[in-house]
């Protein structure tokens, strides 16, 4: 009897122990869930057999200088954390998406990597789904595609004329409300005589973004602009957003307000330009403000404001506000797990936000907010209204594609000579018949 006594003794306590313990993990798993971002919390159940095996991982980045120096050093502290992990930043050498697009094809990408928005749903196929990540739920932006989130936004920026108010000053001209007024403004900065009135570094087509990119759609008013052309069969007429924004360039390029010589010089050439005051403006988004105060160590003598895309005042001022630089994953990579791991560090708070700090963007994070003391006096010196571009829309990038449409390019074309009407005309034929090709297939 006493031996069955003591038995159950020991059941008891042994019941209870275990109640006790369960409570614990659980409470300790809420408590860590809810207050700590390590790799041990976001790292998934399945590990590798080896946890010691040496892994490399490449990090593929464009090349922003910014960028680049951040995360070299950043990924030093992720391998301090996890001594058999190496990650190399590999520099992309463009964002149009051309050097990854011949990696894809021979089944070389990164394991992890930037893309643009409309890039997305070129490289679907090859994009593992964060459907499940705890940085996919803190994001304000996720790229979903058919029910997948295939990349995550590091960063969000509006758009900006970066400008010199010491120039403006000499020349006697102030900011500009409409577009006319900017038109007059690079008109008298040139007839000054002393200065460039724009910066653009044609010999790279990418520059030409802020104008033949985000004019249009401003100039529609539309934010779905893309998705909406995709079902147009001639979208580039006469008196259209595209000619309305082509028209703007081609009087830039036939006045030379960008300079004698804008098809010869590429970004860097113009970002210089711009940095040695011997540029009035350059057109880029929020992202170089970083880059210029690295090059001038200061930002004494830069202001900043919209380019006013509206005939009169009467119109809202509009801005082309979006989310950018889109990390996604290798879903063949060889090192998927950890690529996950890394991604999540990647958006922990205290790494996302030195980052963000650094990169002088908006945060894309709903937990960690930006620091920008810049743009915040510059916003409220000269107001605009967010204009939220959507650049994912899967129809139009295959109708773009099949169009053979690269309005970069077309810039080109614009300020090497060609007309606008020419270049219509060329673009509504190839574009109907894309359309229609895409509906049917």
């Amino acid at each position: 009897m006493k031996f069955n006594k003591n038995i159950a003794s020991v059941l008891v306590v042994t019941l209870i122990s275990i109640g006790l313990l369960a409570g614990w993990i659980g409470m300790f798993k809420a408590d860590t869930n809810d207050t700590i971002y390590s790799l041990v919390v976001n790292a998934p159940q399945k590990q590798t057999s080896n946890q010691n095996q040496p892994i490399k991982m490449k990090f593929g980045i464009w090349e922003s200088k910014t960028d680049i120096e951040f995360w070299t050093e950043k990924v030093k502290e992720y391998s301090a954390l996890k001594p058999n992990v190496t990650v190399e930043v590999e520099t992309i050498p463009d964002n149009s998406g051309q050097y990854l697009k011949v990696r894809l094809t021979a089944n070389d990408l990164p394991d992890l990597f930037y893309l643009k928005p409309g890039h997305l749903p070129i490289y679907k196929n090859s994009l593992l789904s964060l459907n499940q990540l705890q940085a996919t739920s803190r994001n304000k932006y996720p790229a979903e595609i058919e029910g997948e989130t295939l990349g995550l936004p590091l960063i969000s920026f509006s758009e900006y004329v970066y400008y010199r108010p010491s120039i403006f000053e000499e020349v006697g001209v102030s900011v500009p409300q409409t577009l006319g007024q900017f038109m007059d403004v690079l008109n008298q900065i040139k007839l000054h005589g002393k200065y460039i009135p724009i910066a653009i570094g044609g010999k790279d087509d990418w520059t030409f973004y802020p104008f033949i990119e985000f004019g249009p759609p401003i100039f529609a008013k539309d934010e779905n602009y893309l998705a909406n052309i995709s079902n147009e069969l001639k979208p580039f007429g006469e008196g259209s957003a595209f000619g309305k924004a082509a028209d703007m360039l081609k009087t830039i390029a036939e006045n030379k307000l960008a300079g004698p010589n804008a098809l010869e010089i590429g970004f860097d050439q113009a970002k210089q330009l711009f940095q040695s005051k011997e540029a009035a403006m350059i057109a880029l988004g929020q992202w170089y403000y970083s880059d210029h105060v690295a090059k001038v160590s200061n930002d004494e003598d830069i202001g900043a404001f919209a380019l006013p895309w509206r005939e009169t005042t009467k119109e809202s001022l509009l801005s082309v506000t979006m989310p950018d630089q889109y990390m996604a994953i290798n879903k063949n990579s060889k090192n998927k797990e950890e690529a996950i791991q890394f991604l999540e560090w990647v958006f922990s708070p205290e790494v996302y936000q030195a980052f963000i700090n650094n990169s002088q963007s908006s945060s894309t994070l709903t937990d960690v907010q930006s620091i920008l003391p810049f743009f915040n006096e510059e916003n409220k010196e000269h107001p605009f209204v967010p204009f939220m571009y959507s650049a994912l829309d899967e129809k139009f990038v295959q109708v773009k594609n099949a169009a053979q449409y690269d309005e970069k390019k077309l810039a080109q074309e614009i300020f090497a000579g060609e007309s606008v009407a020419g270049i219509q005309n060329k673009m509504n034929e190839n574009w109907s018949k894309a359309v229609q090709y895409v509906q049917h297939n």
